[in-house]
């Protein structure tokens, strides 16, 4: 058995391994200026800082750019847009696929470097200013986070000096707080758009590539399923008759979350789920004696609750797709009985009390689109290293 959840924590591993693309509609910018419409690998922002794997239309192949080879990409219905800039993230000047959030009398740009958010403030005249949003680490010492603090508030007087032209600029500076964790991408594009309002004589307006920021983090979805199980077998915890395996079947039911991480893993998410099953009640039955003296053991459990967490890998394009999906669980079983029956006199009854064991799951089955939700059906097994293994169908629908 212990091969077995080996291999279904193997299989979450390979399929997370998996570097498949993340394909959107968009466009390229060479050198020269000209357009190449094609599709475009959206992965995460610290990854299209550094690269643009890109396929024109019409092509099978494709190419992956890195920044200077060409001008910049963007991607189709308002999206993300970016060009090559050399600017210095981190002490040495490097070139970058900067993210081109607002193009005007100061244009703004940002670049993802190991988690952190840098900012770039670029005023008409080429003179530019910084602000770093650190990313947070529970493990940070406390001289690390003084450091940080320091930076960031050296680095706000520099934008502030910046925009020392339009003074609601600074104004929408001052009301965002030293203390924040995160800085407002939506805060910044307001800054730099108002310094525009302030500064420019010809009556024109600054072109804001930044769109909802809504669209920038991953979707969070909340399901709920039912599902009917057969135990091919099943043994006490306390494995007080440690030669009876038992068979049976139980209907289970449960509600759970899951986090889309396709910018990470296309078709990829994160399950987190909690299910119950009513009190299930399984046998061994067996006749010794020449068939004459039947025996029968019955092991119950007033209830059953499981946690699980996984990974759910779909396949393909379409309304109707393939997945996987894989993991491990927690059991807690509640009022565990063991009765047993040798020619219709009870010869033992044991009871004790909660028990709780681990194992893992991997199962297949299809997923199709319902709007904006999702409905699934999916078989899986179930298994634990010593007392467990089921197999199920199981379906659920996605909110």
């Amino acid at each position: 058995m212990k091969k077995i959840i080996l291999f279904a924590l193997f299989a979450v591993s390979a399929t997370m391994a998996m570097a498949q693309v993340n394909p959107k509609s968009g466009v390229i910018i060479t050198n020269s200026g000209d357009t190449i419409r094609g599709t475009i690998d959206f992965r995460t922002n610290e990854k299209l800082s550094k690269e643009c794997e890109f396929w024109a239309e019409g092509k099978t192949e494709g190419k992956t750019y890195k920044p200077g080879d060409i001008e910049g990409f963007r991607f189709d219905d308002n999206g993300k847009y970016f060009v090559t800039r050399k600017l210095n993230v981190d002490g040495k000047p490097r070139l970058y696929f900067a993210e081109f959030m607002v193009k005007g009398m100061m244009n703004l740009y940002c670049v993802v470097e190991s988690s952190d958010e840098h900012f770039f403030f670029e005023r008409e005249d080429g003179e530019m200013a910084k602000l770093t949003s650190r990313a947070f680490h529970s493990t940070s010492t406390l001289q690390e986070v003084q450091d940080k603090m320091l930076e960031k508030k050296e680095q706000y007087g520099k934008v502030k000096y910046l925009l020392r032209d339009s003074w609601t600029a600074i104004n929408d500076m001052s009301q965002t707080s030293l203390s924040q964790t995160n800085i407002s991408r939506a805060g910044l594009v307001n800054v730099v758009r108002d310094y525009h309002k302030d500064v420019c004589t010809d009556g024109s307006t600054c072109m804001v590539y930044e769109y909802d920021e809504k669209s920038d983090k991953e979707k969070c979805y909340f399901k709920f399923f039912t599902g009917f199980a057969y135990y091919s077998r099943e043994k006490s915890c306390l494995e007080y008759l440690p030669s009876k395996s038992y068979t049976g079947c139980a209907f289970d039911f449960g509600i759970g979350v899951e986090l889309n991480i396709g910018r990470t893993l296309k078709g990829g998410s994160v399950e987190l789920g909690l299910s119950y099953s009513p009190k299930n009640s399984f046998e061994h039955d067996v006749v010794v004696s020449k068939g004459q003296e039947p025996s029968q053991t019955r092991y119950e459990k007033k209830s059953s609750t499981v946690i699980s967490l996984g990974l759910v890998k779909s396949f393909g394009n379409g309304k109707i797709l393939p997945l996987v999906r894989g993991g491990a669980i927690g059991v807690y079983d509640r009022g565990n009985r063991e009765v047993c029956y040798y020619k219709s006199r009870k010869k033992l009854d044991f009871s004790w009390g909660n028990t709780w064991y681990y194992g893992g799951y991997l199962g297949v089955g299809a997923q199709m689109a319902v709007g904006k939700h999702f409905a699934r059906l999916h078989a899986d097994l179930y298994a634990d290293a010593h007392t467990m293994t089921k197999w199920g169908i199981t379906a659920e629908f996605g909110l």
